[in-house]
């Protein structure tokens, strides 16, 4: 674990989520790896870990923020889990995966970003291959619209999250937003080398979690099943005010992701 740390940048408006995820962290991921705020002044961060803001002035434009950060982890570290200050785990973390397995991986496999979201919570839709279980059932983000580089909780090798940071800034209109960071880090066309954007993968959470079995496993996938089926019926209904009224009764989504960090 010696090249390998937790950065967990703060929004300027969210520093009140500090403690709490904090807190969260320590009780349910122990032995983690050195955590790090981005995104304070040293009087903000009251004494936690963090690398300072540079510029303080900037800290309006997220995308900025993550660079500044990464540029002085980058002087330690060669990896990180990226943790927003808003994603906190709700549950007791599969240590071993986090601190062991998953890094490892990373490196044996030459990867560059591997998403904690598994692909098997119902958000997603099968579209990418999934590897078999010498992989831990994970899933390849090569295919258009994978969901690459996303800001949901993940480890990253720092280089790539850097350059992804720097592109991000290239356009002004997109005011350095979050939201901005993915749209433009997730194109098959954006500026990163290939191999960066071919070595991209997304847990399966049922493969890493703590608590799993058969009937688990099984009893997630079913209904993941059942929900995307019925999301797909919505572009068929004939009229928006009937898509909206359907969406308001199928509002179940399960937002509760499980894997090493649920």
């Amino acid at each position: 674990m010696d090249d390998l740390c937790i950065l967990v940048p703060v929004w300027r408006d969210y520093r009140w989520l500090i403690p709490i995820t904090l807190a969260q962290i320590e009780r349910f991921w122990p032995g983690h790896p050195p955590l790090f705020l981005i995104g304070l002044t040293e009087e903000e961060a009251a004494g936690v870990p963090h690398f300072p803001v540079s510029d303080p002035a900037k800290r309006g434009n997220w995308c900025w923020v993550v660079r500044d950060g990464v540029w002085q982890a980058a002087a330690r570290f060669r990896k990180a889990y990226l943790i927003a200050e808003e994603h906190p785990p709700l549950a007791r973390c599969h240590s071993i995966h986090l601190n062991h397995t998953l890094p490892r991986e990373m490196d044996r496999w030459d990867a560059v970003y591997i998403s904690l979201m598994g692909w098997d919570n119902r958000r997603y839709a099968s579209r990418n291959r999934r590897l078999g279980r010498d992989r831990h059932c994970m899933m390849h983000l090569a295919r258009k619209h994978a969901p690459r580089f996303h800001l949901h909780p993940a480890l990253w090798r720092l280089d790539a999250l850097e350059r992804c940071g720097t592109i991000s800034l290239r356009d002004e209109n997109g005011r350095g937003s979050a939201w901005h960071f993915e749209k433009t880090c997730e194109k098959l066309d954006a500026d990163l080398p290939a191999a960066w954007k071919s070595g991209c993968y997304q847990i399966a959470a049922f493969a890493l979690a703590c608590e799993s079995s058969p009937f688990r496993t099984l009893a997630a996938l079913s209904e993941r099943w059942i929900f995307n089926r019925m999301m797909a019926l919505v572009p068929w209904l004939p009229n928006p005010r009937w898509a909206a009224g359907y969406l308001r009764l199928l509002a179940i989504d399960n937002v509760f992701c499980g894997g090493p960090t649920p």
